[in-house]
């Protein structure tokens, strides 16, 4: 699924990247790598306020929709 798609407030992981060049680079620069951990956190006018490590990021529709995501597992203990 994509960003666009996952539930707010849940931990989601990022399984590919779509965009490319420049775009890609600045991503990978604010941490949105495959296998990081991103929590949607609000979404209005066409943006989505997303949580990447200690950070809040800003993310357009556009460029939500070329990350790929899927549900955090959950583990047993």
């Amino acid at each position: 699924m994509s960003l666009t798609q996952a539930a707010m407030g849940e931990s989601v992981l990022v399984v590919r990247v779509s965009a490319d060049g420049s775009i890609r680079r600045r991503l990978q620069d604010l941490g949105i790598t495959t296998g990081a951990e991103l929590t949607p956190l609000s979404f209005a006018e066409g943006n989505m306020i997303v949580r990447v490590h200690d950070a809040r990021i800003a993310v357009n529709d556009e460029l939500a929709r070329t990350i790929t995501v899927t549900k955090r597992p959950a583990f047993a203990l």
